[in-house]
């Protein structure tokens, strides 16, 4: 019985917590928003795309050129 009641009390914390953090959120953007020169970003708008498969900016340095072989390397790869 006081297993029961233990994880009951449990689910009140997590939900109470949960609800708590996304109302501190909303109340930090609305107050960003009456701030001057907020903008809200892209990835936080209901209706961007989660994937835009927008190319990205040749890459430069040591680790861009890495980078840019791998990823050509699994292009190749993928097309068989």
């Amino acid at each position: 019985m006081g297993g029961v009641i233990l994880i009951v009390l449990l689910g009140i914390a997590f939900a109470a917590g949960y609800f708590t953090r996304d109302y501190i959120s909303r109340q930090r953007r609305a107050e960003a928003r009456r701030m001057r020169g907020y903008a809200q970003p892209d990835w936080l708008s209901a209706n961007a795309p989660a994937n835009t498969n927008e190319v990205a900016p040749p890459a430069t340095g040591e680790l861009g050129q890495m980078l840019d072989r791998w990823e050509s390397r699994a292009r190749a790869r993928r097309a068989g």
